[in-house]
C-alpha cells in the first residue's frame, strides 16, 4: 500500500508540473492505459498449445547446468 501512495504522490507532482495544454493530453493516455489494463485476458492458458512432457525432460537432462539454480536465480532478480 504505501508503494502505491508513494507513485499516487509523484504522479500529481508530475501532472501539476505539467503546462494547462498539456493536460487534456495526459487525461487521453492515462485514459487509454486505464482501457488496456481493463481489456486484459486473465487467462495465461495458450489454447493449441500442447505439452511435451518427453521433449521437457529431454532438454533438462542435457542442460550442462543445475537447471533449478538458474530458476532460483531468476526469481530472486524479481523479488
Amino acid at each position: 500500500m504505501r508503494i502505491q501512495t508513494e507513485y499516487e504522490k509523484r504522479l500529481i507532482r508530475e501532472i501539476r508540473s505539467l503546462p494547462e495544454e498539456a493536460l487534456p493530453k495526459v487525461l487521453r493516455l492515462l485514459s487509454l492505459i486505464k482501457e488496456e489494463f481493463m481489456n486484459q485476458a486473465p487467462s495465461m492458458v495458450v489454447p493449441e498449445a500442447r505439452v511435451d512432457h518427453q521433449k521437457t525432460r529431454d532438454l533438462l537432462a542435457s542442460s550442462r547446468r543445475i537447471w533449478a539454480q538458474d530458476v532460483i536465480e531468476d526469481r530472486s532478480d524479481r523479488i
